[in-house]
């Protein structure tokens, strides 16, 4: 059973790794090539109201609807960067005619700031975590190695060392598969597994650790 299971897994993690090979990890609308569309209000509005006007203006669209400025009287608005100037000028004129009537204010076209934001490489969101991970996971290394040495250091270091990286790719994989898109959850959702199956292994060498000891003081 051990067997089958494993060779699922494997299949899922060669399935990814092809996946990502060719078509890549989904980036979420934040850090794929995305337009903000800012728009100064003046007054207290109701984010429900103006994600309404968003997605009559721009249907089945994923968009990001944030309030900024210290009042909340002003809205930013991201979605993918797909259209043309002339469409999107068409839309935004739309929106913010819209957003006039809603709010009974005046704003031109020429008072919205549209920008165009670039892709953002994936890589970059893991860069900020890659030193003091790799640090801690020097430290682990170390203390397994020393803790069960009786085990077999390099032994121990090893399956460390693989399983953590199965466990990643797999994780990796299902997501590239499922196209989920990589977002702010990501990462700590790799740490927390990451953390489990540290905690997994140390379990289990614990109990063989014991076995040995016991075994060790009835051969004395």
């Amino acid at each position: 059973m051990k067997k089958v299971i494993y060779a699922i897994l494997v299949c899922i993690i060669i399935a990814g790794i092809v996946v990502i090979a060719t078509m890549g990890l989904k980036a979420d609308l934040i850090y794929s090539k995305n337009v903000e569309i800012d728009i100064y209000i003046g007054k207290t509005f109701e984010k429900n109201d103006i994600q309404n006007i968003v997605s009559e203006v721009f249907p089945n669209e994923r968009v990001i609807i944030q309030e900024i400025e210290l009042f909340e009287d002003m809205v930013s608005i991201k979605l993918q960067d797909t259209r043309t100037d002339e469409e999107l000028n068409e839309k935004v004129e739309e929106l913010n005619n819209k957003i006039n009537e809603k709010y009974e204010v005046e704003n031109e076209i020429e008072d919205i700031e549209i920008i165009h934001n670039p892709k953002i490489k994936l890589s970059s969101i893991i860069m900020p975590y890659a030193v003091a991970l790799g640090i801690s996971m020097l430290i682990i290394l170390v203390y397994v190695g020393v803790r069960y040495r009786k085990l077999g250091s390099l032994k121990i270091i090893a399956k460390y060392i693989l399983t953590i990286l199965a466990s990643e790719m797999l994780l990796l994989s299902i997501i590239a598969i499922a196209r989920y898109p990589v977002n702010r959850f990501v990462i700590p959702l790799g740490l927390a597994l990451l953390v489990v199956v540290i905690t997994i292994l140390g379990f289990k060498n614990e109990k063989e650790l014991s076995k040995l000891v016991v075994e060790e003081n009835k051969n004395k």
